[in-house]
């Protein structure tokens, strides 16, 4: 007996096989845990996967798209129009003395060409350049907008990794301290609170470690969200610990955020159509011109031959001139409405400068700050060390106390997390600065 599979069944096989064809094949495909076991990401692998990945980026993309096309489209309506129209006409009661006939039938063929419409064609063209650029414009605020975005959770997810290694050194020192403390009690050489103090100060440490075990969680899930992975994938990240000395002026910042921030041409942008849109309120009240050229073909028969009423051809050529020169004072308050949104759009342009110049200011003085930062916290971590090392072996040589050892330990941990803060920070806020600057992408 002969075994048949359903069409149906056999509809999906296909789609589901297809569809692991595709996924196995699709470059952009999202890599599984399992792939990224042993890679360590750069900085710049991380900017890139971002980017290709990022939604904001694919409908940037097919905005700029639609835009190209609507561009052509504006600029054919400057090219000459093409028509053709056919018809038929049944008269049962035609009586060809009085000018009818029974069958009528008609075609004809046209070219239309616009000479003059007050500017309006040409200016739509430019406006649609004007779209055009806008739209890539935004995309380029857009990659400023996630580059950054990386740039931050990347060395935020470094910096509490390096909190999360601090608070972990800083659990084996009081384990180590609790442990001598523990010795010397059972020897008589300590009261019993001095080794509850240190026990309470492992605890203390194990709060901070979790604390910072979290803080890392969350910097890795931030970073997974914008690299588009699930926010628990465990990737690995190349340390950048290298301090690099920054040399910028605020005059040479202020004239990049003029020249290359992505929100000043956008405005530009605004004020440019505002001003063609001007042109385009004033096209319908100035005089209009076209040409046309008509072929007409009637008669009796489905290719409109005989026609016995009269000549079954025509040909004729038209210039037209229309002009609506009077509509009871509507042209006058477009014309101020344009104007005054044109206005609009240059005020906004004088806030937005005001606000980009804020930016600037901002993240510039927070990277000399935290430059300075880098430096005052290096030395603080050699002092801090070198305390702990002195207290550590007074304390065992019983010529100090538990107090004392602990107050470094927490000087000592203090320090290293401030000194890997400055460094992190003054990471970002060269980020943040190239950000304000609009430099990001160049």
């Amino acid at each position: 007996m002969k075994r048949f599979v359903s069409i149906p069944l056999l509809v999906v096989l296909l789609l589901f096989a297809f569809a692991r064809l595709t996924s196995a094949e699709d470059p952009n495909n999202q890599l599984t845990t399992e792939d990224l076991s042993g890679k360590i990401f750069s900085l710049s692998e991380c900017v890139s996967i971002a980017l290709d990945s990022s939604p904001q980026i694919l409908y940037s993309q097919a905005d700029i798209i639609e835009k190209q096309y609507s561009l052509e489209s504006s600029k054919k309506d400057l090219y000459p129009s093409l028509f053709f129209n056919y018809g038929y006409q049944y008269n049962p009661n035609a009586y060809t003395p009085y000018g009818a006939i029974e069958n009528y039938y008609n075609y004809a063929f046209s070219i239309e060409q616009p000479i003059y419409r007050g500017r309006s064609l040409v200016t739509s063209v430019e406006l649609g350049e004007l779209d055009l650029e806008l739209s890539k414009a935004t995309m380029a605020q857009t990659k400023n907008d996630i580059i950054l975005a990386v740039h931050e959770a990347y060395y935020n997810l470094l910096k509490t990794r390096k909190f999360e290694e601090v608070a972990i050194q800083s659990v084996e020192e009081r384990k180590a301290h609790l442990k001598d403390a523990q010795a010397f009690y059972k020897a008589g050489l300590i009261p019993k609170n001095d080794m509850l103090q240190s026990d309470v100060q492992l605890s203390g440490a194990q709060i901070e470690l979790l604390r910072a075990k979290n803080l890392s969680t969350m910097a890795l899930a931030q970073l997974n969200t914008l690299l588009r992975r699930p926010v628990e994938t465990q990737i690995e990240v190349e340390d950048i610990l290298k301090y690099e000395p920054s040399e910028i002026s605020w005059e040479q910042v202020v004239q990049q955020a003029k020249i290359y921030r992505p929100e000043l041409r956008q405005s530009e942008i605004v004020i440019e159509q505002a001003d063609k849109n001007i042109i385009l309120t004033r096209a319908p009240y100035l005089p209009a011109v076209s040409l046309s050229a008509n072929y007409f073909k009637q008669g009796d028969t489905l290719t409109a031959q005989d026609y016995p009423l009269g000549p079954s051809e025509v040909t004729t050529a038209q210039a037209t001139l229309e002009w609506r020169f009077w509509a009871w004072g509507q042209s006058k308050d477009e014309m101020a409405a344009a104007r005054y949104n044109m206005k609009k759009a240059q005020e906004s342009q004088t806030e937005l400068l005001d606000n980009i110049i804020l930016q600037v200011r901002g993240a510039y003085v927070d990277t000399l700050e935290a430059e300075y930062n880098i430096g005052v916290t290096e030395k603080a971590i050699e002092q801090a060390e070198e305390d702990f090392r002195i207290n550590q072996s007074r304390y065992k040589a019983q010529l100090g106390t538990t107090t004392n050892v602990l107050d470094a330990q927490t000087r000592l941990t203090r320090a290293k997390i401030e000194y890997y803060n400055a460094l992190y920070n003054y990471r970002i806020s060269l980020m943040r600065l190239a950000w304000s600057t609009g430099t990001l992408i160049l």
